[in-house]
Protein backbone atom coordinates (compact mmCIF):
# COMPACT_ATOMS: atom_id res chain seq x y z
CA UNK A 1 0.00 0.00 0.00
CA UNK A 2 1.53 3.29 -0.98
CA UNK A 3 0.17 6.18 1.09
CA UNK A 4 0.72 10.20 0.16
CA UNK A 5 0.88 13.82 1.24
CA UNK A 6 1.74 16.81 0.20
CA UNK A 7 4.13 19.45 1.85
CA UNK A 8 6.44 22.20 0.23
CA UNK A 9 9.61 23.09 1.40
CA UNK A 10 11.45 25.24 -1.08
CA UNK A 11 15.09 26.15 -0.74
CA UNK A 12 17.62 27.63 -2.96
CA UNK A 13 20.87 29.41 -3.47
CA UNK A 14 21.62 32.77 -4.45
CA UNK A 15 23.83 33.02 -7.54
CA UNK A 16 27.37 34.05 -6.92
CA UNK A 17 28.42 36.49 -9.34
CA UNK A 18 31.87 38.40 -9.71
CA UNK A 19 31.33 42.58 -10.16
CA UNK A 20 31.27 43.91 -13.83
CA UNK A 21 34.42 46.40 -12.59
CA UNK A 22 36.54 44.48 -11.02
CA UNK A 23 36.62 41.35 -13.67
CA UNK A 24 37.22 44.10 -16.80
CA UNK A 25 40.06 45.37 -14.38
CA UNK A 26 41.43 41.98 -13.96
CA UNK A 27 40.99 41.29 -17.77
CA UNK A 28 42.56 44.91 -18.83
CA UNK A 29 45.69 44.07 -17.01
CA UNK A 30 46.54 40.41 -18.32
CA UNK A 31 44.75 41.66 -21.67
CA UNK A 32 48.19 42.23 -23.50
CA UNK A 33 50.17 38.87 -22.65
CA UNK A 34 47.29 36.78 -24.10
CA UNK A 35 46.15 38.30 -27.38
CA UNK A 36 47.53 40.04 -30.12
CA UNK A 37 46.45 43.94 -30.69
CA UNK A 38 43.07 44.10 -31.69
CA UNK A 39 42.64 39.67 -31.13
CA UNK A 40 39.59 40.65 -28.84
CA UNK A 41 37.41 42.08 -31.50
CA UNK A 42 34.05 39.87 -32.04
CA UNK A 43 34.53 37.48 -34.81
CA UNK A 44 32.46 37.62 -37.93
CA UNK A 45 30.43 34.53 -38.57
CA UNK A 46 32.79 33.60 -41.21
CA UNK A 47 36.29 34.18 -39.22
CA UNK A 48 36.25 30.76 -37.85
CA UNK A 49 37.89 31.66 -34.85
CA UNK A 50 37.48 28.51 -32.28
CA UNK A 51 37.72 31.50 -29.56
CA UNK A 52 33.75 31.34 -29.87
CA UNK A 53 33.24 28.12 -30.17
CA UNK A 54 30.73 26.47 -27.57
CA UNK A 55 33.55 24.87 -25.75
CA UNK A 56 35.63 27.89 -24.78
CA UNK A 57 32.01 30.21 -24.41
CA UNK A 58 31.51 27.00 -21.58
CA UNK A 59 35.00 28.01 -19.91
CA UNK A 60 33.94 31.52 -19.81
CA UNK A 61 30.34 30.74 -18.25
CA UNK A 62 32.38 28.52 -15.88
CA UNK A 63 34.48 31.55 -14.44
CA UNK A 64 37.27 30.13 -15.56
CA UNK A 65 40.25 32.59 -15.78
CA UNK A 66 41.30 33.97 -19.42
CA UNK A 67 44.84 32.36 -19.63
CA UNK A 68 42.47 29.19 -19.91
CA UNK A 69 39.74 31.12 -21.93
CA UNK A 70 42.30 32.61 -24.49
CA UNK A 71 42.03 35.65 -23.09
CA UNK A 72 37.90 36.07 -23.23
CA UNK A 73 35.90 37.37 -20.40
CA UNK A 74 32.11 38.12 -20.25
CA UNK A 75 28.66 37.45 -18.79
CA UNK A 76 26.68 34.46 -19.17
CA UNK A 77 22.78 34.39 -19.42
CA UNK A 78 20.71 31.29 -19.53
CA UNK A 79 17.47 32.32 -22.05
CA UNK A 80 15.04 29.82 -21.34
CA UNK A 81 13.06 29.25 -24.02
CA UNK A 82 10.41 26.20 -23.21
CA UNK A 83 9.70 24.98 -19.60
CA UNK A 84 8.29 21.58 -18.90
CA UNK A 85 5.63 21.05 -16.48
CA UNK A 86 6.59 19.94 -12.63
CA UNK A 87 7.34 16.21 -12.44
CA UNK A 88 8.12 13.83 -9.48
CA UNK A 89 11.19 11.58 -8.60
CA UNK A 90 10.97 9.26 -6.26
CA UNK A 91 13.81 7.56 -3.82
CA UNK A 92 13.76 5.64 -0.41
CA UNK A 93 15.27 7.46 3.02
CA UNK A 94 17.05 5.17 4.95
CA UNK A 95 17.14 1.89 5.26
CA UNK A 96 14.08 -0.34 5.15
CA UNK A 97 12.10 -2.00 7.89
CA UNK A 98 11.55 -5.70 7.33
CA UNK A 99 10.12 -8.03 9.22
CA UNK A 100 10.86 -11.64 7.88
CA UNK A 101 12.09 -14.40 9.82
CA UNK A 102 10.26 -17.38 9.57
CA UNK A 103 7.99 -18.07 11.90
CA UNK A 104 7.79 -14.17 12.79
CA UNK A 105 3.53 -13.71 13.77
CA UNK A 106 3.46 -10.13 15.03
CA UNK A 107 4.32 -6.80 13.71
CA UNK A 108 7.84 -4.14 14.12
CA UNK A 109 7.67 -0.48 14.21
CA UNK A 110 11.11 1.85 13.98
CA UNK A 111 11.92 5.27 13.04
CA UNK A 112 13.94 5.51 10.03
CA UNK A 113 15.14 8.23 7.03
CA UNK A 114 17.48 10.31 5.72
CA UNK A 115 18.39 13.71 4.19
CA UNK A 116 19.36 14.07 0.64
CA UNK A 117 20.31 16.77 -1.67
CA UNK A 118 19.79 17.56 -5.36
CA UNK A 119 21.31 19.86 -7.18
CA UNK A 120 20.40 21.55 -10.87
CA UNK A 121 21.97 20.32 -13.62
CA UNK A 122 23.06 21.11 -17.32
CA UNK A 123 23.21 19.04 -20.27
CA UNK A 124 24.25 20.22 -23.85
CA UNK A 125 22.00 19.11 -27.12
CA UNK A 126 23.91 15.90 -27.26
CA UNK A 127 23.37 14.89 -24.00
CA UNK A 128 26.80 15.74 -22.35
CA UNK A 129 27.08 16.85 -18.78
CA UNK A 130 28.21 20.47 -18.64
CA UNK A 131 29.87 21.94 -15.55
CA UNK A 132 27.85 25.47 -15.37
CA UNK A 133 28.87 27.02 -11.80
CA UNK A 134 27.26 30.20 -10.42
CA UNK A 135 28.43 32.92 -12.57
CA UNK A 136 25.25 32.67 -14.89
CA UNK A 137 21.89 34.33 -14.67
CA UNK A 138 18.93 32.84 -16.02
CA UNK A 139 16.34 34.43 -18.15
CA UNK A 140 12.66 33.48 -18.98
CA UNK A 141 11.88 30.78 -16.54
CA UNK A 142 11.01 33.28 -13.69
CA UNK A 143 10.15 30.98 -11.35
CA UNK A 144 13.24 28.68 -11.35
CA UNK A 145 15.39 31.95 -11.71
CA UNK A 146 18.21 31.30 -9.13
CA UNK A 147 20.73 29.18 -9.34
CA UNK A 148 18.83 26.12 -6.88
CA UNK A 149 20.05 23.20 -4.30
CA UNK A 150 17.29 21.48 -2.45
CA UNK A 151 17.60 20.02 0.79
CA UNK A 152 14.89 17.15 1.85
CA UNK A 153 14.61 15.20 5.20
CA UNK A 154 12.34 12.52 5.16
CA UNK A 155 11.80 10.52 8.34
CA UNK A 156 9.20 8.73 10.25
CA UNK A 157 8.01 5.71 12.04
CA UNK A 158 7.11 2.73 9.93
CA UNK A 159 5.24 -1.09 10.79
CA UNK A 160 6.22 -4.32 8.88
CA UNK A 161 4.10 -6.70 9.69
CA UNK A 162 4.46 -10.37 9.43
CA UNK A 163 6.38 -11.51 6.29
CA UNK A 164 6.19 -7.60 4.85
CA UNK A 165 9.01 -4.81 4.51
CA UNK A 166 8.81 -1.25 4.40
CA UNK A 167 10.38 1.80 3.44
CA UNK A 168 9.96 5.75 3.65
CA UNK A 169 9.92 7.40 0.84
CA UNK A 170 9.71 10.66 -0.80
CA UNK A 171 9.01 12.47 -4.14
CA UNK A 172 11.20 15.73 -5.30
CA UNK A 173 9.68 17.64 -7.79
CA UNK A 174 11.86 18.75 -11.17
CA UNK A 175 11.22 20.97 -13.98
CA UNK A 176 12.94 20.61 -17.30
CA UNK A 177 14.08 24.26 -19.03
CA UNK A 178 15.79 24.15 -22.63
CA UNK A 179 16.81 27.60 -23.82
CA UNK A 180 20.66 29.03 -25.26
CA UNK A 181 23.25 30.69 -23.08
CA UNK A 182 24.01 34.16 -24.10
CA UNK A 183 27.81 35.35 -23.75
CA UNK A 184 28.69 39.08 -23.50
CA UNK A 185 32.17 38.56 -24.30
CA UNK A 186 33.63 42.24 -23.44
CA UNK A 187 35.50 43.81 -26.11
CA UNK A 188 38.33 45.50 -26.38
CA UNK A 189 40.61 48.78 -27.91
CA UNK A 190 43.92 47.44 -27.92
CA UNK A 191 45.28 50.54 -29.67
CA UNK A 192 44.59 53.13 -27.28
CA UNK A 193 47.47 54.85 -25.52
CA UNK A 194 47.25 53.96 -21.94
CA UNK A 195 46.71 50.39 -22.36
CA UNK A 196 43.83 48.22 -23.47
CA UNK A 197 40.36 49.85 -22.86
CA UNK A 198 36.65 48.54 -22.50
CA UNK A 199 35.00 49.41 -26.11
CA UNK A 200 31.48 47.33 -24.63
CA UNK A 201 30.17 43.50 -25.41
CA UNK A 202 29.34 41.42 -28.29
CA UNK A 203 26.82 39.02 -27.78
CA UNK A 204 27.70 34.85 -28.62
CA UNK A 205 25.65 32.22 -28.04
CA UNK A 206 25.64 28.31 -27.40
CA UNK A 207 22.28 26.96 -28.51
CA UNK A 208 20.33 24.09 -27.57
CA UNK A 209 21.16 24.23 -23.70
CA UNK A 210 18.78 21.87 -21.47
CA UNK A 211 18.25 22.13 -17.22
CA UNK A 212 16.88 20.19 -15.02
CA UNK A 213 16.31 22.36 -11.37
CA UNK A 214 14.77 20.65 -8.30
CA UNK A 215 11.46 23.46 -7.60
CA UNK A 216 11.39 22.45 -3.73
CA UNK A 217 7.99 20.40 -4.19
CA UNK A 218 7.63 17.05 -1.88
CA UNK A 219 5.27 14.44 -1.61
CA UNK A 220 5.56 11.96 1.32
CA UNK A 221 4.84 8.21 0.73
CA UNK A 222 5.54 4.74 2.34
CA UNK A 223 6.82 1.54 0.14
CA UNK A 224 5.64 -1.73 1.28
CA UNK A 225 6.30 -5.55 -0.46
CA UNK A 226 6.55 -9.08 0.41
CA UNK A 227 9.77 -10.38 1.68
CA UNK A 228 10.21 -11.62 -1.57
CA UNK A 229 9.63 -8.30 -4.00
CA UNK A 230 12.01 -5.93 -4.87
CA UNK A 231 10.57 -2.57 -3.86
CA UNK A 232 8.95 -0.45 -6.30
CA UNK A 233 11.15 2.88 -5.29
CA UNK A 234 14.84 3.06 -5.85
CA UNK A 235 17.01 3.62 -3.13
Amino acid sequence: MHTDTNTMTPTHSPIRTLAKGRRRLAAAAGIAGLVLAGALVPATAASADDRFEPDNLYRVCNGDAGMYTSGITGDCTFEVQSESGERVEWLRYGEPVSNCNAGTTTAISSQVGDVRSFAETWKSGGGVSLEIKNVLTIEGGAEYSQTRTTTSERRDTVTANPGRKTAVTLGTGFADQTGRIRVDVDTWDNGARWGPRWTGTKAYYIDDVHRTVPTGYTEKGQDEVGCDSDFRVPA
